[in-house]
């Protein structure tokens, strides 16, 4: 998230908010005790779809570095 330039308050408060999280399961009706969540977001958190989004792209731009390496490698060994 520093990458894309977001600010350090922002970061802090997402990483709470994934971080320092319990669940519990209701069966039947009868709510379990809670228990800390070790990874990964609550299912239809809403943050889901930004991280996602945010770790697409950093995706796509190592995609987009490697081809341009390649595309220069290709290069210098068509001139050589």
């Amino acid at each position: 998230m520093e990458e894309f330039k977001i600010p350090k308050k922002l970061i802090n408060m997402c990483k709470t908010c994934v971080q320092k999280t319990v669940s519990a399961v209701r069966i039947e009706g009868t709510l379990s005790s809670f228990f800390k969540n070790k990874t990964g977001l609550k299912q239809g958190d809403s943050l889901s779809p930004v991280l996602f989004n945010l770790a697409l792209q950093k995706v796509i731009q190592s995609i987009k570095m490697v081809l341009r390496s390649l595309r220069t490698l290709q290069k210098w060994f068509l001139v050589v």
